[in-house]
């Protein structure tokens, strides 16, 4: 038995070693993607200023957001299918491919009826490029689903990758434009149109090679799409209570407060982005683990505010300094909304990793309810003191939205494990030993026996 036993750990050491690489490569990827975002960032502010950054803005915005709602939670039900069941990829790609064709016409022909409306303060040439830039809706629909397929894979690496190759390609292509004196907020529409589609190309050619194209299957489409069903509702409540304020601005403010205010949530959300890097590795592992993920989930949550506090408290004290050094005076006005934005964005970095704990034990409309609580006040907020409180109002609805949405989703996933709340509290010498806790396999029996669900 000591024999079997040092076989299987040893057996284990090249998958711990693995997913050790693959965890540290995300946070560092997100990191350099950040840096990457930086650095376009400061080129259209300071190339096209508040009024070209707020045009591009709401061109993206838009599209961004009609995906994401459109979406129906197709990147978390194949990731959780792939993950407890790896032989169902061809058929979770030809499935989905055939259920999204039709939904990604219905948000194209939404976007055209609702553009003149969401972008009713802009001038009339953003409108007509955000028309042009509306079939993009049906490529992010499609690279979620390819995203999700990859990380179902536990394909950590390549995901890292494919999530780089985008604003890497974007930052090269706004350099080469800047250079050649043609750096205009169209062309720079045309630069993200591009990337997105070599993505989405990129991702289809490896899901082939791997998978190959399988056959239709009804029963698992059934079976999957009952559970995007129950977190499409927990995607819509999030990219509301995220971006909602970035979607009904351009049709209350002037372009520059759009620009002013796009910088200040840009910059707050870089601490979400970095701080809840585990979040998206997260749910996959946790899934393949089953009940032994939640001390991954409980670890990455500690680690998640240890990171995000470090980092959002150096902005708060640094916001005017960092804004007028890196943007220009022209963007100073930025600084107090960003303030304003940081407590809430730590505090939503660390409930993105309890929502994903909640997927990984199949409780996907539990983390709907969360996000909902956020989207409820980020709308009733912004309707009642958007216009009168211009962007400061907006960054004071947002951040409690997400301080409300962390809240939540500790209750509820506190009640979804039976955990105590002192598991939630942050210890030192767990954090120190988080690489060895993400480390270790879960045993068969957790694997296999998934929590009942809701």
């Amino acid at each position: 038995m000591q024999n079997g036993s040092t076989g299987q750990s040893a057996a284990a050491e090249p998958a711990r070693r693995s997913f050790a690489r693959d965890g540290a490569a995300t946070i560092m990827v997100t990191a350099a993607t950040m840096g990457l975002g930086l650095l376009t960032g400061v080129l259209v502010a300071r190339t096209l200023g508040p009024d070209g950054r707020g045009a591009l803005t709401a061109v993206l915005t838009t599209a961004q957001l009609l995906g994401w709602l459109f979406g129906m939670g197709c990147g978390k039900a194949v990731t959780y299918a792939l993950s407890r069941d790896p032989s169902a990829g061809g058929r979770l790609l030809s499935t989905w491919t055939l259920m999204l064709l039709p939904v990604a016409t219905a948000a194209v022909l939404a976007g055209h009826l609702l553009l003149p409306t969401l972008l009713a303060a802009q001038p009339a040439a953003t409108l007509e490029l955000a028309r042009l830039y509306l079939p993009m809706i049906a490529l992010a629909l499609l690279s979620e689903l390819m995203l999700g397929l990859v990380l179902g894979d536990q394909d950590f690496r390549s995901f890292n990758a494919l999530n780089f190759l985008q604003p890497a390609g974007v930052a090269v292509s706004y350099a080469v434009l800047w250079a050649i004196g043609l750096f205009t907020v169209e062309t720079a529409v045309i630069a993200q149109a591009t990337m997105s589609t070599l993505v989405l190309v990129a991702a289809l050619l490896l899901l082939l090679r791997r998978h190959g194209i399988g056959w239709p299957d009804l029963a698992l489409g059934r079976s999957t799409v009952w559970y995007a069903l129950r977190t499409h509702g927990d995607v819509v409540g999030g990219v509301i209570t995220q971006r909602l304020d970035l979607l009904i601005i351009p049709a209350v403010l002037p372009a520059a407060q759009v620009g002013l205010y796009a910088l200040a949530t840009s910059l707050s959300w870089l601490i979400v982005n970095l701080s809840s890097a585990l979040a998206t590795v997260v749910m996959p592992a946790a899934t393949r683990r089953g009940r032994s993920g939640r001390d991954l989930v409980l670890n990455s949550l500690q680690a998640t505010f240890a990171v995000g506090g470090v980092l959002g408290g150096g902005l708060f004290l640094f916001a005017d300094i960092a804004v007028g050094l890196v943007y220009g005076p022209a963007f100073a006005d930025s600084a107090l909304p960003l303030r304003l934005l940081l407590p809430g964005a730590v505090l939503y970095a660390a409930a993105s990793i309890l929502l994903n704990g909640l997927y990984a034990e199949n409780r996907p409309f539990t983390a709907t309810l969360a996000n909902l609580l956020g989207m409820v006040v980020t709308v009733c907020g912004l309707l009642l003191f958007l216009r009168s409180g211009g962007i400061l109002a907006a960054a004071i609805v947002s951040t409690v939205a997400y301080a409300l949405v962390f809240v939540a989703a500790a209750t509820l996933y506190r009640r979804a494990t039976g955990l105590p709340w002192r598991a939630f509290l942050p210890n030192p010498a767990l954090l120190v030993s988080l690489p060895r806790h993400l480390l270790n396999k879960p045993p068969a029996a957790a694997t296999a026996a998934g929590p009942n669900g809701d």
